[in-house]
């Protein structure tokens, strides 16, 4: 009886679909948001709202059945829910035999459960096949909406009705037909059963899942949720009940008539305006296209997108501005709501100039420098850092999450290709290479407004420091603010490097404004760390030349003098933090209790305001 309860065509057509659709959205919705919101706003409340949006779908449709049981006859008779069913056998099409004939009320909730679970997946189908079209024209007013309210109003037409849409169409399936006359215990063993599998199956799709490829997730989720509920219609049609047991499915045809006919391709539309959002989506969305389009560069634009692709990371795109806003051309690398690196095009200087200072590493005193220096770069951005050491002819390892951005990095920046790449997890790589190869260790993972919280942890700390020579260097970029109510996460850090390390010291972008979220460099080192004075390098000499050649690095930057990383490594010592270190102020932070996101919320703010007034909505929302 059991059996026959869960393999029906709803109950277990839901079973496999609801995991796949409710874990597609929860992985690709909040993604889809990122390169207008950052990686931090938008998953705030993100899953708790969705839990909402479930239950607010069950509310809904227990209130819908409700009110079907109430339209009665006032003669119909009514049946125990703790009758029991005699023997029977399973079928898909059906949950019991040997039934009476259900009652006029009985077959009219039937009619009522089936027309709410019809319509629903078809709205779920619409949702999530018109969903691009929908956050295209939400994200025009992200600048109103803020980082805050916005992810969550453009979820409001995206993931929380999809998943109020779930919820709704599952406790329908739930509600027993006229003819499952079974005891409540069995019925209350199959939901169970259905419950928990879906739950269980939506968590394992969800951390299987990979990110990328929002697009073709959501439109092919579309697709099938419009034939789950055509294939019901279809059923419907030809059997009158599709939850009727097998004895009974003779009796309940009816004539098909031309009016019925026509009403089942009417009842049709929805999957055909599904496949023709999802053709339009597939072919014609700019936001969907691997590749740049004529849509992306309109005549006559500020910017051009030389690059783009949706990466594991979220998007990630090589953008070429040329306004009067600068007196130079410039080539930023934008990932989601941030740029991670960028250059001018004639000097091959950074636009960042504090992505110099990682390399002052090289200037503390009192280390043995005999030996062939080695380094190891967690976070490539466009890889001015690394670039700087490995001309100056160290061997640098780079372990980058994304492989698209290394893939940019030497594509469009001109970065030389380093002594090993590692496409990797850097949490991952530290715990896992051998002890004491690195003379030094460029630690720089902020992109979408805040860091990856287990790479500033004790822990992880800790492995850097295992992995680094007995005098390594550990040069630590963040972004922070000193002022007494956003200093949180930089309190946090500093404590937390000062525990890991004996001599830490740090460096801000900005010393006229103290109080401004910047970069902010850290050295920590378990030797005391002084800096000898900066000599500019002289130029490259024919050996150099050479060994630069079968590193693959580019020769013009080489031949071309830096005139900012010159300045900057000569008066980095001059901008020290404004605030000392105080030990009581931050928290330690530990893998088992790593807090560090909700730290970076207000940073994370002001990152997120600082990028809108650096650059303007249409270029966000142009991806």
């Amino acid at each position: 009886m059991l059996l026959e309860l869960l393999l029906t065509v709803t109950r277990a057509s839901l079973m496999i679909l609801t995991p796949l659709v409710a874990a597609m959205v929860l992985r690709v919705a909040p993604s889809m948001l990122e390169p207008i919101y950052g990686s931090i706003f938008i998953k705030e409340l993100f899953l708790e709202l969705s839990l909402v949006s479930v239950g607010v779908g069950v509310v809904l449709a227990m209130i819908y059945t409700n009110f079907l049981g109430s339209q009665k006859n006032s003669g119909a008779p009514s049946s125990s829910s703790k009758d029991k069913v005699s023997d029977s056998k399973a079928s898909f099409l059906a949950t019991t035999s040997n039934l009476s004939v259900p009652d006029a009320t009985g077959l009219r909730k039937d009619a009522g459960l089936r027309k709410g679970i019809i319509v629903s997946l078809d709205m779920c189908a619409l949702f999530l096949a018109s969903s691009f079209f929908t956050a295209h024209a939400m994200f025009k007013y992200s600048g109103e909406f803020g980082p805050w309210r916005g992810p969550h109003l453009t979820q409001l037409f995206l993931a929380y009705p999809v998943l109020a849409l779930l919820g709704f169409v599952n406790t329908l399936a739930c509600v027993l037909r006229s003819h499952e006359r079974v005891h409540v215990r069995t019925w209350m063993s199959c939901m169970l059963i259905q419950v928990g599998s879906i739950l269980g199956l939506t968590l394992v799709i969800f951390q299987m899942a990979p990110q990328g490829q929002s697009c073709p997730r959501v439109y092919i989720s579309a697709i099938l949720v419009a034939f789950i509920s055509g294939l019901h219609k279809l059923l419907t049609f030809i059997h009158g009940e599709v939850a009727l047991p097998d004895e009974r499915l003779e009796s309940r045809r009816r004539p098909k008539t031309a009016s019925s006919r026509a009403s089942l391709a009417m009842s049709f539309i929805p999957l055909i305006l599904v496949l023709a959002m999802a053709a339009q989506t597939a072919t014609r969305n700019p936001h969907c296209q691997m590749s740049v389009t004529k849509a992306h560069n309109p005549p006559n634009g500020n910017y051009t997108i030389l690059a783009r692709n949706e990466s594991i990371t979220g998007w990630i795109s090589v953008v070429d501005e040329h306004t009067a806003r600068h007196d130079h051309h410039i080539r930023i690398m934008r990932a989601g709501h941030s740029l991670i690196g960028g250059m001018y095009a004639e000097t091959g200087d950074s636009i960042f100039g504090t992505f110099y200072i990682p390399e002052a590493v090289r200037l503390i005193k009192k280390r043995n420098k005999s030996q062939q220096e080695v380094a190891l770069q967690i976070g490539l951005g466009v890889g001015v850092a690394s670039g700087s050491l490995i001309q100056l002819g160290v061997l640098v390892d780079v372990v980058e999450i994304d492989p698209v951005v290394a893939d940019y990095a030497s594509m469009y920046f001109d970065w030389p290709h380093p002594h090993q790449l590692f496409i990797q997890d850097g949490r991952q790589f530290i715990k896992d290479a051998p002890e004491g190869k690195y003379d030094y260790v460029i630690h720089d993972v902020f992109t979408g407004g805040g860091v990856p919280p287990s790479l500033f942890s004790l822990e992880a700390l800790h492995d850097i420091q295992r992995i680094m020579k007995p005098d390594g260097v550990l040069a630590l970029n963040m972004v922070g603010s000193e002022h007494p109510l956003k200093a949180q996460a930089l309190n946090s850090v500093r404590r937390t490097l000062h525990t890991a390390f004996k001599h830490v010291v740090g460096f801000k972008e900005n010393p006229d404004t103290p109080d401004a979220y910047q970069n902010m460099v850290f050295f920590a080192s378990q030797i005391p760390i002084k800096f000898d004075r900066y000599v500019p390098p002289p130029p490259p000499s024919e050996e150099d030349m050479e060994k630069l050649r079968e590193q693959g690095g580019h020769i013009d930057h080489a031949l071309r003098p830096s005139v900012m990383r010159d300045w900057i490594l000569t008066s980095f010592e001059e901008w020290p933090l404004s605030t000392p270190y105080d030990p009581s102020k931050g928290e330690l932070i530990l893998d088992r209790n790593n807090t560090l996101n909700a730290m970076q919320r207000i940073g994370a703010e002001e990152h997120w305001h600082a990028m809108r007034s650096l650059l303007p909505q249409d270029f966000w929302v142009n991806y």
